[in-house]
């Protein structure tokens, strides 16, 4: 069975919404990444399958996002739902981005600032991204969990140190 048979296959058991509708997904998205990472056009691998190039985009960044940088599925499907991945913004992308006019791409990007206060904004922003987005936790690597566990000893130290 070629790769596009193989999609199929998979994204038709996925419909059926089942208990193994996750895992069936998740090959399916593995598949659709190589394709794609092949050279496949998005457009066409839609086209292929039956599915918009907007899922096959989605089914992809699950790959990329998730399921690659874990190694892929195990015996026990050992993923995370595929559902909260599919639909959460580290795949789809921000709603309120890309509005903004004349920015290249559609999306904006305001210039980083570097002063105190915009290290500040971005740490804290980033910390409320990753403790808001549960898909970055299942791709964060042992050592990201360490020095996330380290942070409040820092901050601590900083508060004592400054004065504060």
């Amino acid at each position: 069975m070629d790769r596009v048979e193989e999609i199929r296959k998979h994204e038709a058991i996925a419909d059926r919404n089942d208990a193994t509708t996750s895992e069936h997904r998740w090959i399916a998205a593995q598949l659709i990444w190589e394709e794609v990472n092949e050279g496949k056009s998005r457009r066409q691998l839609g086209q292929e399958i039956g599915k918009s190039h907007t899922h096959v985009r989605y089914m992809f960044n699950c790959w990329d996002l998730v399921g690659r940088k874990l190694g892929g599925l195990d015996a026990d499907g050992g993923l995370p739902s595929f559902n909260e991945i599919y639909n959460s913004v580290e795949v789809r992308g921000d709603p309120g981005e890309g509005s903004g006019k004349g920015s290249a791409g559609g999306r904006h990007r305001e210039p980083e600032d570097h002063s105190a206060h915009g290290l500040v904004m971005t740490a804290s922003g980033a910390i409320s991204e990753i403790a808001d987005n549960p898909a970055f936790w299942a791709v964060m690597s042992d050592e990201d969990w360490i020095i996330i566990r380290e942070l409040p000893a820092v901050i601590r130290a900083l508060l004592r140190d400054s004065g504060r």
